[in-house]
């Protein structure tokens, strides 16, 4: 008996002794873990990549975005899915590009519209366990009150008002500090430096107010590709004039005109800077700015007067390119910059999704940019498709393109008109003014990324069809 009692004495020592040691691993592994991280994204509306001064721009000063570049990673190809909002936004918001959406124009706030088997960005981190908000201009072909299909359970400021921009960081720091406790997904979305339409057409402004623009010799020298190229597709400049000078007033402006609208649009930039500022103090003063990872882009670009164009849809770098920074402020990420091809349209999700540890949906097709950012040696992808349908706001033109880049080319290909065809050496030629589609040196090249496309289209469901 004695041996028995032993014995039983002896088990619930050890068990008692087995338990404690389980707990207290249970413990540290916990304390181990790192908390989820909050998830920030700062979206700016037809802002070109080269328009901040961590870009090398010494025409502005955009000390936040600068800010986000010395804390991070500043990814220096990054592109729209397709230069204009609707189709960019729909596509960042859903993870996949334009033809697959359908939305490849301008589109209302309609119901009915958005397919329920199609997942938007903030129902996806809020299955993921994930307080969501989002603050701005909206543009998505879903209306705001349909929280239960968009999944951004707080959303403000998103009605088209005056000074909306101006709003934003008090919206977002409301939204900070009732959610500092919880992991959350925000979304900031400015319209500026959009203004610059209104601006192009000697408009009032909606967002900011600009003083006049001072003489020419004060204003941003001409960019070396400001000249229309030669072998530019004619479709491309027969759409403007039908379309007509309220969305393209710059035909036929002078070097001085232009000199001044990028005088205009940078400094719309550094008002939005300045917004962005704001919300990156609210990130501090509610003591969250350790634990939020942060991405800023565009939706696309703008001309900025590269080969005498305004506003965006045209597939040249200038309204293609986007920023795209990841950076986190508490010194943790190195600063540096990466050449791998981005589409924010598609990357963003499957990137915050891999950041967060939230589950995507499995059709995605896009990078996860987090294993890159852990091993910057990882090669994602070596060549990208993106897409243009011109239109007039929400009144499709039928011309449509496509554009195929790799490291060093880029291939764009109209399906309207007698040339159709550019070819790009980006390397040699950054500004997009020698076409190389008519020269016999470069008839394989042009080839192989005619074949690239005609693959890609197959094996992804896009009935683009160039007549080639």
């Amino acid at each position: 008996m004695r041996l028995n009692v032993a014995g039983k004495e002896s088990f619930s020592m050890k068990g008692i002794m087995l338990m404690l040691i389980f707990s207290l691993l249970g413990l540290y592994v916990f304390a181990q873990s790192p908390e989820r991280p909050n998830i920030l994204i700062i979206m700016t509306d037809q802002q070109t990549a080269e328009a901040m001064s961590a870009a090398g721009n010494k025409y502005l000063k955009t000390p936040a975005m600068d800010k986000l570049a010395k804390n991070g990673v500043r990814f220096t190809k990054a592109y729209c899915a397709q230069p204009l909002c609707t189709p960019s936004r729909s596509s960042i918001f859903s993870g996949k590009m334009p033809h697959e959406t359908g939305f490849i124009g301008n589109a209302p706030e309609k119901d009915g519209q958005w397919p329920d088997s199609l997942l938007m960005m903030g129902k996806i981190f809020q299955n993921g366990g994930y307080q969501t908000g989002y603050v701005g201009k909206w543009h998505l072909p879903v209306p705001t009150s349909k929280v239960g299909q968009h999944g951004f359970k707080y959303i403000e400021n998103t009605s088209f008002l005056d000074y909306n921009d101006a709003a934003t960081p008090s919206f977002c720091a409301r939204f900070i500090k009732e959610n500092k406790d919880k992991p959350f997904l925000l979304v900031a979305s400015f319209l500026n430096p959009h203004d610059i339409c209104e601006w192009a057409r000697g408009e009032t402004l909606k967002m900011d107010v600009l003083a006049n623009a001072p003489p020419v010799a004060e204003c941003p020298p001409l960019p070396s590709n400001w000249r229309i190229p030669e072998l530019e597709p004619k479709i491309v400049r027969d759409q403007q004039k039908t379309v007509g000078l309220r969305t393209y007033p710059s035909v036929g402006w002078t070097g001085d005109q232009w000199r001044q609208y990028r005088w205009a649009y940078n400094r719309l930039v550094e008002k939005v800077d300045g917004y962005i500022e704001m919300l990156l103090g609210s990130l501090q003063k509610y003591g969250v700015e350790k634990n939020t990872i942060i991405i800023f882009t565009a939706d696309h670009g703008d001309g900025y007067a590269g080969h005498s164009w305004n506003q965006k849809q045209i597939l040249y770098e200038e309204s293609a390119k986007v920023p795209f920074i990841i950076s986190k402020m508490d010194g943790s990420m190195k600063a540096r910059t990466d050449d791998m091809l981005v589409c924010n349209g598609v990357d963003v999700i499957p990137t915050i999704c891999g950041l967060a540890a939230v589950n995507k949906p499995g059709y995605l097709k896009g990078a996860d940019l987090s294993k890159r950012m852990s091993n910057p040696s990882l090669s994602l992808r070596d060549t990208l498709v993106i897409e243009t349908d011109f239109a007039d706001n929400e009144e499709l033109l039928g011309i449509s393109g496509r554009a195929v880049i790799t490291k060093d080319f880029k291939y764009i290909v109209y399906n309207q008109g007698i040339l159709r065809e550019q070819l790009f050496d980006l390397k040699k030629d950054p500004g997009e003014m020698h076409n190389l589609a008519k020269e016999n040196a470069s008839k394989n090249k042009l080839l192989k990324m005619r074949n690239h496309l005609k693959q890609w289209c197959t094996k992804n469901g896009d009935k683009f069809n160039s007549g080639l």
